[in-house]
């Protein structure tokens, strides 16, 4: 960025400052940004607009020195100012549609990355953040032609080469993604070691995706050099994938130290074993509803060894986890915390007990509905005159590979002589709109209040059908018999090329052939349903 004016203060006849003109506060404010000293940038073009308010080089550079510091909402606001004086200017148009970006505002934003690549077609940046904005859209096709049309432009463009890889690997074209992270470190070798962290993820993330674990393994240590801690969590994932858990557990540690996970608390430690008998122990929740039905079960085993137990869930799994044994008190993540001497993560409670796939505690049910959902229940189901079968199939959407849309599911719900209840509280509109044409599922998302509605439903069928999602913890937590469908690059708590678990006895898994292919896993969960039905 250039402005080309000079600047001097001038100081009146009693010694006090006189207004700068716009051209000499101009060119001390480029001057500051040349130095990377951003208040005075600041103080020079707030001055400059207080005496004229439309002043555009001031408002710009303001809307610049703001994106710089990810101040996204000052830099729009500024930009949209100079936007309104010189609705033309390439810069305008790329500066803000990236702080729209920045903002998450992708609809807002789309509109002027397109005129700043319109205005100039061959700018990397704009083509660059334009793709940003499609694939935040899940418009990954076009954002890959924009990523192209970048490396056409720059063919060293390490970001173009990462993002092209994010997109690619949102796809599914797992190995084309590969080819793209290693790109962006053959070119980015010099960028920041967080950069770097990122994209070495990123690579580590696909090749578990296609089995190569070796190389993720390899991923995941050059990764060391940059965000260890990080290092450690992508590691371990791989590490319990291939139910290699003594080095797993060790390496899950390193979960704290990931951006979107819940942050240490200062006053949590592990305890010893050996120390716990009659001393108290808050165990807190962290990650989703699955992730708490899972690990509850160690609970229980604290308190057998002499601990008093406060575990801490989510609101909507209190009643529900109030019938753990050996447990003194459920709290809600939102109440008081009672005085305990020892306050530890519930899930590291595996790598307390030194938990190997041979020694998982899977003795269940370790979860029971309550007494008095379930009468509800039984008097809201009425007789039972026919198998019932539980579903659920859709989960959430930051992991939307795990769902399957209702018309798939269509070969099983058309079997004749069963009863199917569906299992999910939310589902998306349009799907709605399928079942009230085709009525193959009772919906009880009306009347499922809590987990312990939950609870009470599944207690009260034969079998279960899921995705990966807290239904399927639930289901196995309570002892149902409960058949899980997995895409093809599962989550690392179901193992590899297994169809049981360790840690549900009653789970059956049923698997993707190949990546995105849910028809297949329907069909064979149709074809044992129609065995299973024969049996019963």
């Amino acid at each position: 960025m250039s402005y080309g004016f000079s600047h001097r203060f001038q100081i009146d006849a009693a010694g006090k400052r006189i207004p700068p003109s716009p051209t000499s506060g101009m060119e001390a404010a480029v001057r500051y940004y040349r130095a990377g000293d951003y208040a005075e940038v600041e103080r020079c073009c707030l001055e400059l607009i207080a005496h004229d308010a439309r002043h555009f080089d001031a408002l710009h550079l303001l809307g610049v020195v703001c994106l710089d510091q990810s101040r996204f909402a000052d830099s729009a606001g500024y930009l949209t100012r100079a936007d309104s004086e010189r609705p033309d200017d390439p810069r305008i148009q790329y500066n803000l549609g990236s702080a729209l970006l920045g903002l998450k505002q992708y609809e807002q934003a789309e509109p002027h990355l397109r005129r700043a690549v319109a205005l100039r077609p061959r700018d990397p940046g704009a083509l660059n953040n334009l793709g940003n904005v499609l694939s935040d859209m899940g418009r990954h096709e076009e954002a890959i032609q924009c990523f192209r049309r970048v490396l056409d432009i720059q063919s060293n463009h390490a970001p173009a080469h990462y993002n092209m890889g994010q997109s690619l690997a949102a796809l599914d074209r797992l190995e084309e993604a590969v080819v793209s992270f290693q790109s962006a470190l053959e070119h980015g070798a010099g960028a920041d070691a967080s950069r770097l962290a990122d994209v070495y993820a990123s690579l580590g993330e696909a090749l578990v995706g296609l089995g190569r674990y070796d190389d993720a393994l390899a991923a995941c240590r050059a990764m060391h050099a940059f965000k260890p801690e990080v290092a450690e969590w992508n590691e371990s994932l791989a590490l319990l994938l291939l139910g290699r858990y003594a080095e797993g557990w060790l390496k899950y540690e390193g979960r704290w130290f990931v951006p979107d996970h819940d942050r240490p608390r200062a006053d949590a430690r592990l305890p010893d074993l050996a120390e716990v008998a009659g001393k108290s122990i808050l165990l807190t929740c962290e990650q989703g509803h699955g992730d708490i039905f899972q690990f509850a079960r160690y609970a229980p085993l604290l308190g057998r060894l002499g601990a008093r137990v406060f575990l801490q869930v989510y609101v909507e799994q209190k009643e529900l986890m109030q019938t753990l044994e050996d447990v003194e008190m459920v709290i809600a993540r939102e109440e008081p915390e009672p005085p305990t001497d020892i306050v530890t993560p519930l899930l590291s409670m595996p790598l307390v007990f030194d938990t190997e796939l041979d020694s998982v505690p899977a003795d269940v049910p370790y979860l029971r509905a309550p007494a008095a959902r379930l009468e509800v229940w039984q008097q809201r189901l009425g007789p039972r005159t026919r198998p019932r079968i539980g579903l659920a199939w859709w989960g959430s959407q930051h992991i939307a590979k795990r769902s399957l849309s209702i018309e798939t599911l269509l070969p099983v719900l058309s079997l004749p002589s069963i009863e199917i209840h569906g299992l999910q509280t939310e589902f998306p509109s349009p799907q709605r709109d399928w079942l009230a044409t085709h009525p193959l599922v009772i919906d009880h998302s009306d009347e499922l209040r809590d987990y312990a509605d939950t609870a009470a439903l599944i207690s009260l069928l034969d079998l279960v059908i899921t995705i990966d999602t807290s239904v399927a913890h639930l289901a196995g937590a309570l002892g149902k018999p409960v058949w899980i469908m997995l895409p093809y690059s599962a989550d690392w708590r179901w193992l590899l090329d297994c169809d049981d678990s360790p840690w549900y006895p009653t789970a059956r898994l049923f698997r993707q052939h190949r990546r995105g292919n849910w028809d297949g896993v329907v069909a064979d969960v149709a074809n044992e349903l129609v065995a299973w039905l024969a049996d019963s």
